[in-house]
């Protein structure tokens, strides 16, 4: 555990990226500025841009400088499968969790979209490259992906983007798929009905349709 002295000094290195209005690329004050700055020793600066870095707040170029990073949740991805795998040794807790707060968050998302003819075509081509395994992983990606462009929001694009990610490595948990290989189709065809239709209660249905097969083989272990 960090100790207080170095949570303020991270606590303090966001804040002045944030009070001087950096972007992400933008250089950060090289090391003798900030020990300054913050009346802090060289090994308590390199400790906090560290952990800033392994957050994905700041980019270290070696021989450059350091520089604001774009803070993308996929610097999230290692805690979370750890916290996922480590949650479900006994009872698989974690990947119920993560499929619980998934689920929650597309339904919303889903609900949002206005089923105008690109969504709809984008989404059935997805679905129909689902149809060949060999295009399927991707496709069911991709599928998601644009439901959250359609429903206009950045940070559940990177969070649905980290839930499947984390998903996918933890899969192995509940053992291969049981259902018929077309079953992908199937479910994904619904939502985009559900979509279409326009109606909460509908696509609701749907998206829990698509969970319904993972939530089985969790019971099931």
């Amino acid at each position: 555990m960090r100790t207080t002295r170095s949570q303020e000094l991270v606590d303090s290195i966001i804040e002045l990226i944030d009070r001087r209005k950096l972007r992400a690329g933008d250089p950060l004050p090289p090391e003798p500025r900030l020990m300054e700055e913050f009346d802090a020793a060289r090994n308590s600066v390199r400790e906090a841009l560290r952990t800033l870095q392994a957050l994905g707040i700041v980019e270290i170029r070696h021989g450059y400088g350091t520089f604001v990073g774009n803070a993308s949740m996929a610097a999230l991805s290692p805690s979370l499968l750890f916290r996922t795998r480590a949650h479900s040794r006994d009872n698989l807790r974690g990947l119920s969790d993560l499929l619980e707060v998934r689920q929650i968050l597309e339904t919303e998302l889903t609900k949002k979209v206005t089923a105008d003819e690109s969504l709809l075509a984008d989404l059935g081509e997805c679905v129909e490259q689902m149809a060949d395994p060999a295009t399927a992983v991707a496709a069911d990606r991709r599928f998601h992906e644009r439901i959250c462009v359609a429903a206009g929001n950045d940070l559940a694009l990177e969070l649905i983007r980290l839930f499947w990610d984390v998903y996918r490595q933890t899969e192995s948990l509940i053992g291969a798929r049981t259902s018929k290989p077309d079953s992908l189709v199937v479910k994904h065809s619904k939502i985009v009905e559900a979509i279409s239709s326009g109606k909460d209660a509908r696509i609701a249905e749907a998206v829990s349709l698509h969970f319904d097969e993972i939530r089985r083989r969790i019971a099931a272990r």
